[in-house]
């Protein structure tokens, strides 16, 4: 019966994931050479995937917007220091240009990767802002490739204080991975603007095996005792949430909050293999989601049933990729 079942919904929700979005799984196949499975994702990529075609969970929005998102996590962190706002408008017209007299970040609240840093007074001028930020005003970033939170944004840009360390050097990032409130790995990104270097930590800061080709794992961290509070941060941050990558930073001995990401590498990733990808697919239970919220009768009911067994299944497969490692 189960079978039947798994092969009626798996038809099914493909099929309507092809119709729907039938650019969302091009692309994968086409980034990834791999043929996604939209019903029953196999992977943490997949997961990404099925997110994006059929998770819908409201609180996702306010926490994209990069504005909104500091005071949601300041208000279930307190301790969090949130970097201060020089100025907010409608565009980038907008922008005093008093504040390019000091070192600052220029950010859209609707947007990945689109800052400009002004390291040094005037090293940037409006100008090069309004150039620069005009030319996104015209789409809304990640329609085209299913990242929908964003879609929920209303669009404003920003001005944020930048930290530099003695060094000159922007402090370290700590993109920090959790599954259902619980933190699995930490990537720290050293020197991002210069010889940058990653190093993926375990929840207790010990170092784990995984490397990015592009980027030098040479570089020995020395923590201090803040560092050893991220993951608690972290944890309480991403409560009652399936997946959730918070970022975080530490500087002058606080803790900073930066943003929530919700589809790393926009599910494209090619970073993922070995244990890593085993042990995030592992622990990223889909029947946590919002999209099960209240499923307890008909074929919802069942088709969450079958991707617990996924799950189960899952976590053996990553103990005897363990046993032979």
């Amino acid at each position: 019966m189960d079978r039947l079942c798994r092969l009626g919904l798996s038809v099914v929700l493909n099929l309507y994931a092809w119709f729907r979005y039938p650019h969302l799984l091009i692309r994968y196949w086409a980034t990834l050479n791999q043929f996604p499975d939209a019903a029953f994702p196999r992977s943490f990529n997949e997961k990404l995937l099925w997110r994006k075609i059929y998770d819908r969970d409201q609180r996702f929005g306010p926490m994209t917007d990069k504005l909104a998102a500091r005071d949601i996590a300041q208000a279930k962190a307190p301790e969090l220091i949130i970097p201060q706002v020089l100025w907010v408008g409608d565009t980038p017209d907008e922008l005093p240009a008093d504040i390019l007299n000091k070192p600052c970040v220029i950010k859209t609240n609707r947007g990945s990767g689109w800052n400009l840093f002004n390291r040094s007074p005037n090293q940037l001028s409006k100008a090069d802002v309004v150039d620069y930020f005009k030319p996104k005003m015209r789409f809304v970033y990640g329609h085209r490739i299913g990242e929908w939170s964003y879609a929920m944004v209303k669009q404003k840009f920003y001005a944020e204080e930048l930290f530099l360390e003695p060094s000159g050097r922007v402090p370290d990032d700590f993109n920090i991975h959790t599954f259902g409130g619980r933190v699995l790995t930490i990537s720290m990104i050293h020197d991002r603007f210069g010889d940058r270097a990653h190093i993926s930590l375990n929840r207790d800061l010990s170092r784990t095996d995984t490397v990015w080709e592009e980027y030098s794992s040479d570089y020995e961290p020395q923590f201090d005792a803040i560092h050893f509070k991220l993951a608690d941060v972290a944890e309480r941050l991403a409560a009652d949430i399936d997946y959730v990558r918070v970022d975080l930073f530490c500087h002058d001995g606080g803790i900073y909050f930066r943003e929530f990401t919700f589809f790393p590498g926009s599910g494209l990733s090619i970073r993922n293999a070995g244990e890593t990808e085993l042990t995030r697919n592992a622990l990223w239970d889909l029947s946590r989601s919002a999209y099960f919220a209240g499923a307890s009768a008909g074929w919802k009911r069942t088709y969450r049933r079958l991707l617990d067994v996924d799950l189960a299944t899952a976590a053996e497969t990553l103990k005897l990729y363990q046993s032979r490692s």
